[in-house]
C-alpha cells in the first residue's frame, strides 16, 4: 500500500458490534501508516439488509472511519455492480459485485469471505454460486 491508492475496505454486518470496530480500527491503522488519504478510502458494510444490526456495526464504525465514506452496499443498484469474470477453472461465468469494491486497488476484508462475497454481490447472484475466490482481497482481516 502506499498513499497513491484507492482503498476499499468492506467489513462483514455479520460481526459483532465490538470485532467490527476493532478490525476497522486494525485497517485503518494500516492505511494511516501507508500514507492513504482519507479521500481515498471508502469503507463499505457488506450486507444486502438494512436492519437494525447492520445500523449498529455502522453506528460502531463512524468513530474508526474518520471523514471516508461509510456506505451500506446496495445489491439492488445496478449502477453500483460491475460483472467480474471468473478465471479458466473457477465456476462458470461470473458474478456482479460491488463497483467501489472492484475499482480499488488496494481491498480490505474484515470478517467471512464468503460472508463478504455475498454482501457485496448483487441480489440475483445465488448464494450457492458465490466464492471465497470471487473476493479477490489484497488483505483479509480476522473473522
Amino acid at each position: 500500500m502506499n498513499h497513491d491508492d484507492q482503498a476499499a475496505i468492506a467489513v462483514a454486518s455479520t460481526l459483532t458490534r465490538r470485532r467490527a470496530e476493532a478490525l476497522a480500527r486494525e485497517a485503518a491503522q494500516m492505511l494511516d501508516d501507508a500514507g492513504v488519504p482519507f479521500n481515498q478510502r471508502t469503507w463499505i458494510i457488506a450486507s444486502g439488509a438494512d436492519d437494525l444490526h447492520t445500523a449498529r456495526i455502522a453506528a460502531a464504525l463512524a468513530a474508526a472511519v474518520g471523514p471516508s465514506p461509510l456506505t451500506l452496499h446496495d445489491r439492488t443498484e445496478p449502477d453500483g455492480l460491475i460483472f467480474q469474470r471468473r478465471q479458466p477453472g473457477q465456476r462458470r461465468g461470473g458474478i456482479y459485485l460491488n463497483a467501489e469494491w472492484q475499482s480499488a486497488s488496494v481491498r480490505i476484508a474484515c470478517g467471512d469471505p464468503l460472508v463478504l462475497v455475498e454482501g457485496l454481490s448483487g441480489w440475483f447472484n445465488p448464494r450457492e454460486t458465490l466464492s471465497p475466490e470471487d473476493l479477490h482481497a489484497t488483505l483479509l482481516l480476522g473473522e
